[in-house]
Order: structure tokens, then C-alpha cells, then sequence
């Protein structure tokens, strides 16, 4: 027999029943307290998933839209800039991309096909294990990597709220930022924390200081 009852009865299929209600539910429901679902996932495999996230570990799941950006790396045959990219992908995910352009500066030096002697790859340096969980199957893929490495920086800043710990756990991950309640005392963090965020602060002043073309100066002397 292969009525819903009997499917129901299933526990892999029941338990994927409610999963699929809880996420909708998450989504649609207090749009005033963010769209944006997070995912967690514990050392036993087992996942979990808030629209609320609080404590460390968290990274982000699902936009508000609820889709990946689909984001073509190549506009009528050529070749995008790689800042056009961070642009648009940073518009998708709510995030400033002037943080995003000092993540990567400070990480790769804008070199997509960079690898760490840890092995980081790419742009956004994402290790093989979070690159998996970001579902980043190209990590020296441009677009992949940013999608991966803004998905990540952002949970770090809904887990923890502060940007320094959040670089920090960029850095070094979230079992240091939670072993020492803040930013570890390891001098690679910490000079990447100042680095990042003078960078961060150096390219947001340089973008206020554009005057779009065609403006008239408002000096009358």
C-alpha cells in the first residue's frame, strides 16, 4: 500500500516532512526579524536550522529570496571584473562589499587560484571542509568561492554580532573565538583583524570620496 499514511509512518520521510514545514514556516513567518535561514551542524551530523541564530557555528543557508544568486561569471563572451562580481553577489546577500573586497585582499591578494599551506583555496581562502558545507564544489571558481566565503562571513556576524570576532573566526575559526571568548590571542588573528578592518575602513573612504561624473562642484568662489 502506498497511501501518505503508510509514507508517513516512514520515520526518513517523516522527519524530511517536517524539516521542509519547519524551514518554510522559519522563512514566511516575523519578516521583521530577517528572512535569512542559518544552518548549524553538530559533531554527530545532526543539523539545525534557525531564522534566529544565536551562539557560534552558524552559517547561512538560505537567502531571503530563497535561491542562490545565479550570477554569470561572463557577460556577451567576456570575462567579468572580479569587483563586479563581489558587487553583485554582496547586493544578493545583504552584506557591504567593501568588507568583502578587504576579506579577500587580506586572504588572496585577489589571486583566484591561491592555496594556503593549510590549504585554503581561492579567493575568500576556504578550506576543504567548510568549502563542503558551503556547498562550494569549485573552490578557484570565482563566483563559487565569494558565494561560499560571503556565506560564511555572514554567519560568523549573525553567530557572534561583532565584526572583530567575526574576522576572528574567519581567521581562525569559531572554536578559538569561543575557547577565549574573543578574539584568540594569536598574533596571525590578531594582525588579520587590524588588517582586514583598516582595509575595510581605507575602501569605504575611498568610495565616498568618488564624485560621480558629472557632478558640478558646489564651491562658488
Amino acid at each position: 500500500m502506498n497511501s501518505l499514511a503508510t509514507r508517513l509512518r516512514t520515520p526518513s520521510s517523516f522527519l524530511r516532512i517536517v524539516l521542509c514545514i519547519s524551514l518554510i514556516y522559519l522563512w514566511v513567518s516575523d519578516k521583521n526579524s530577517g528572512a535569512e535561514i542559518y544552518v548549524r551542524v553538530h559533531q554527530n551530523g545532526k543539523k539545525e536550522f534557525t531564522n534566529r541564530p544565536s551562539g557560534p557555528g552558524w552559517l547561512l543557508y538560505m537567502t531571503d529570496s530563497g535561491v542562490e544568486p545565479l550570477i554569470k561569471f561572463s557577460e556577451h563572451g567576456k570575462p567579468r571584473d572580479i569587483e563586479a562580481i563581489i558587487t553583485d553577489i554582496a547586493t544578493q546577500f545583504a552584506i557591504d562589499p567593501h568588507l568583502v573586497k578587504a576579506i579577500i585582499k587580506a586572504e588572496s591578494n585577489y589571486n583566484p587560484n591561491a592555496v594556503s599551506s593549510k590549504g585554503a583555496k581561492g579567493l575568500m581562502q576556504l578550506m576543504p571542509s567548510t568549502a563542503r558545507q558551503l556547498k562550494v564544489e569549485r573552490p578557484f571558481d570565482p563566483e563559487q568561492n565569494i558565494i561560499g566565503g560571503v556565506k560564511y562571513i555572514k554567519g560568523m556576524l549573525a553567530s557572534y554580532g561583532n565584526l572583530d570576532k567575526a574576522l576572528a573566526a574567519y581567521n581562525a575559526g569559531p572554536g578559538a573565538v569561543n575557547k577565549y571568548a574573543g578574539i584568540p590571542p594569536y598574533r596571525e588573528t590578531r594582525e588579520y583583524v587590524r588588517k582586514v578592518l583598516g582595509l575595510y575602513k581605507r575602501y569605504k573612504k575611498e568610495a565616498s570620496s568618488i564624485r560621480p561624473i558629472g557632478t558640478l562642484s558646489q564651491d562658488t568662489n
